[in-house]
């Protein structure tokens, strides 16, 4: 049997990809057209799905991180997306991508129905021989990408649209532990060739406050601009965003801003800036 992907687009997905692109044992799916992919759109019955049958189903597939998403409450699609996967393809182990943001606050749109596809795959655990659900947190990409994640946020204003400031919600003393994405990734695949069942989180101890992000981008907006960002913050309340000591969890091991400034070098190039 074979291996499918669903979402390969975005943080996660994409660096899967780039993992085992060679790998024939390996189907993607996708909504646009391609001869390499599956084409199918998740908004669509998989009654007709070509693949019937797979060994292990990677699901990956989310609406992007954009406010404009946020307010049209489209994340509810995601749970209807995988449920769809789950009622009309006979899956063996289900892969599935979760997130941090379940422990956000109760209404919080991207965490309540991450929380929801969680529990459709436990409601549902016995038609699997085995599931696991990775909750990563602030996963870092290679370079920038549309998402309003803070880093790429931050970079879209200073490094694309060239603001000389910019008034950001949250409290510039926030803070947060980044990991790369391509060791995640990694880790994901490592353990999916494993028969074993399990909800676990991924992160990085290791915390980074806002305003040091903002100095180290601002060393190069500098270079380029000959004056520095000014940024301002709504609250006055400042909050940490960091994976909790658990038995199960497992830790990045590099520093944050390490792992920004190689984001920051990347975008920066790949940009021609």
């Amino acid at each position: 049997m074979k291996n499918l992907v669903f979402g390969f687009s975005g943080t996660v997905g994409c660096s899967f990809y780039k993992l085992v692109k060679n790998n024939k044992n390996y189907i993607f799916s996708s909504k646009n057209k391609s001869k390499n992919f599956c084409k199918w759109n998740l908004n669509k019955s998989l009654k007709k799905f070509p693949v019937r049958e797979v060994k292990t189903c990677y699901f990956f597939s989310s609406p992007r991180i954009l406010k404009k998403n946020m307010k049209k409450k489209i994340f509810e699609e995601e749970y209807y997306w995988l449920k769809n996967v789950i009622t009309n393809i006979k899956v063996d182990k289900i892969v599935y991508l979760s997130s941090s943001s379940i422990y956000y606050e109760k209404n919080h749109v991207i965490g309540k129905v991450k929380k929801k596809c969680e529990n459709l795959i436990l409601k549902n655990k016995n038609n699997f021989s085995h599931y696991q659900i990775w909750r990563p947190y602030n996963l870092l990409s290679s370079s920038y990408i549309t998402s309003d994640h803070f880093h790429n946020f931050l970079f879209k204003k200073m490094f694309i649209e060239k603001r000389k400031n910019f008034n950001f919600f949250g409290n510039e003393n926030d803070m947060r532990g980044y990991s790369d994405v391509n060791d995640f990734t990694k880790i994901l695949y490592k353990y999916s060739k494993k028969n074993i069942s399990f909800v676990r989180e991924y992160g990085n101890r290791n915390l980074v406050k806002v305003k040091k992000i903002i100095e180290l981008f601002n060393e190069d907006y500098f270079k380029l601009n000959n004056n520095y960002f000014k940024a301002k913050f709504n609250n006055k309340k400042n909050n940490v965003n960091c994976i909790k000591l658990k038995k199960n969890s497992i830790y990045s091991k590099k520093k944050s801003i390490i792992i920004l400034k190689q984001y920051l070098n990347k975008s920066l190039n790949e940009k021609k800036m």
